[in-house]
């Protein structure tokens, strides 16, 4: 057995102890941010609606089941569950996590990164304001990764600040870098939300063509389904919302009537 082996051993069952120290913090602070992963998918959810007049759905939908269906909370909490497995193991293994390259990185990422993840939160409306929606699009899936990248960068200074005792961390960008994140919780999703929306009413959307039983002349388009019944609104239509309706699922075909 090699003279390293004993302490490979040792630190890694100390390592070990440490996480399983830290998984009950971890769990409470994994099931603060699903909540806020929720409430970044319901952000998303209304502006997607509200874009087509349609805000009634959600009070006729459990909100469950339209959570269910959006990507926001889905990805968020994928990607804070990898956070707290990974983070918290690597930092309480490291005698000196500040002399690592991923801990300058954190704080170059925390130092700039909240101003440019501000310029974002100002620009991607502003384009979505005078009609640039794909670009405001683009813009605001940038942001969903800036976003997340500024806020494991400001949890890591946060936790190595108060584990590591006897090394004074300048937190002043942090707490800036957190009242970034918290206003692009809200302004990334609706915007998100909002252009998909102006995306799906156009001509040439990709939402799934169906026909009405009872008006069989007419292509619709589906918006949303739950159960049996389906939101469906025309493929054709005048002014900035078009008339959705619901619509029960025997009352649906998916291929045009014969003529």
């Amino acid at each position: 057995m090699s003279r390293d082996d004993p302490d490979r051993s040792k630190s890694s069952r100390a390592g070990t102890r440490r996480l399983i120290e830290q998984t009950p913090k971890a769990l409470a602070g994994l099931a603060a941010i699903s909540g806020v992963a929720y409430l970044a998918g319901s952000i998303y959810t209304k502006a997607y609606f509200s874009e087509f007049g349609a805000s009634w759905i959600l009070e006729e939908v459990p909100a469950a089941t339209y959570f269910s269906q959006s990507w926001v909370p889905l990805l968020l909490m994928l990607y804070f569950g990898y956070l707290a497995t990974t983070n918290l193991a690597m930092i309480g293994s490291q005698d000196d996590v500040t002399a690592g390259f991923q801990f300058r990185f954190s704080v170059a990422l925390v130092r700039y990164g909240s101003w440019f993840v501000f310029a974002l939160l100002v620009i991607t409306p502003l384009l979505s304001t005078f009609g640039y929606v794909m670009s405001a699009i683009v813009l605001s899936i940038i942001g969903v990764v800036a976003i997340l990248l500024l806020f494991s960068s400001a949890l890591e200074l946060l936790v190595v600040r108060f584990n590591t005792k006897g090394r004074l961390i300048d937190l002043s960008m942090t707490y800036i870098a957190f009242a970034v994140i918290t206003a692009g919780l809200y302004v990334v999703p609706a915007q998100l939300g909002l252009n998909w929306a102006r995306i799906d009413k156009q001509p040439t959307s990709s939402l799934l063509i169906v026909y009405l039983h009872s008006d069989a002349e007419k292509e619709y388009r589906l918006l949303f389904s739950v159960g049996e019944r389906l939101y469906v609104f025309p493929a054709k239509f005048e002014g900035a919302y078009p008339p959705v309706q619901a619509a029960a699922i025997a009352n649906v075909g998916f291929v045009p009537p014969e003529r």
